[in-house]
């Protein structure tokens, strides 16, 4: 802990200014710092632009450092389906789909794919056999594979042209007024590092298409069904962050005024899959909430 007793020259002058003077801290690190409670005046927050007064004790605390997040290293295959040509898997959350690079160490998805079904080594991209789409790592549901690569071709045109119908459960921060909705915003990269952003129509970026619809109204929070029209990076969780509900638990698009309480992960978790069976005709499959988000969700308090 770092303490300085503000004389007269510095008083009059801005919190962050005179800090950033003061310490070898940038003024947006200040400011950071600040907003997470770490700099107190006199033992107690104060904003930014507070004007310090002559004997006002100053406290810069260290932030606790970061725990590693938990590494799962065993993971199981719960297929939902299977024929000759493809199967439709129940993902688990805390697994990655494909590896992100060459060097990457984890158990990823297609690890546990090609051990059940070596055939679909060969099957799609290099690193990323078999897949068609993914879920993001934290996020948990239905997916489908290719086991052949006219399964594989095929469906990642249906994929394109929109011929899959793909339904998720979300939790939303916040109350969302309208029984239903849809978000229409562009989706392009982020000048932000991981992230994506949502845009105007008028504007570069993607075309994406987000229904929803209120499943169920808690303090703090909306239980949403959501079906995605299109099958952008990220789509769902900035769509949402776009509109002010950021989906609860999101470590990437967080909410800026969270519930008390938040789940361990994302929630958000792909409910039903559909889409045509190679000419077999249509198939649909449904995958309830697992344990840890149906127990987040008795832990809040339904809308009076």
């Amino acid at each position: 802990m770092k303490k300085i007793i503000v004389s007269k020259n510095g008083a009059g002058k801005r919190l962050d200014v005179f800090l950033a003077n003061e310490t070898a801290a940038t003024r947006s690190q200040i400011q950071k710092a600040n907003t997470n409670g770490l700099i107190l005046i006199n033992e107690k927050n104060k904003s930014d632009h507070y004007r310090l007064r002559e004997g006002d004790r100053i406290e810069i605390r260290e932030a606790e450092p970061e725990k590693p997040p938990k590494i799962r290293t065993e993971f199981s295959l719960d297929i939902i389906y299977k024929n000759n040509d493809l199967v439709v898997i129940n993902k688990p959350s805390g697994i990655i789909v494909h590896p992100p690079r060459e060097d990457f160490q984890g158990v990823t998805l297609t690890d546990l794919l090609t051990r059940r079904f070596p055939e679909i080594k060969t099957v799609g991209e290099k690193g990323r056999p078999g897949i068609v789409h993914r879920l993001d790592k934290e996020v948990s549901g239905l997916m489908i594979a290719a086991r052949t690569e006219e399964a594989y071709d095929f469906l990642k045109n249906e994929f394109a042209a929109g011929g899959v119908k793909k339904i998720y459960t979300g939790l939303a921060h916040g109350r969302i007024a309208e029984e239903r909705g849809e978000i229409k915003l562009k989706i392009a990269r982020s000048a932000r590092g991981k992230r994506m952003a949502a845009r105007p129509l008028s504007q570069a970026g993607k075309e994406a298409l987000t229904l929803y619809r209120v499943k169920k109204r808690f303090t703090s929070y909306t239980l949403l069904e959501i079906e995605i029209k299109t099958g952008r990076t990220h789509q769902i969780r900035a769509h949402f962050y776009a509109l002010g509900h950021a989906i609860a638990g999101d470590p990437l698009y967080r909410a800026k005024q969270p519930g008390k309480i938040v789940p361990d992960r994302i929630f958000l978790h792909s409910t039903r899959l559909g889409f045509n069976d190679l000419g077999r005709g249509w198939r649909e499959f449904e995958s309830h909430l697992p344990p840890d988000l149906e127990g987040f969700l008795k832990k809040l308090k339904p809308e009076k």
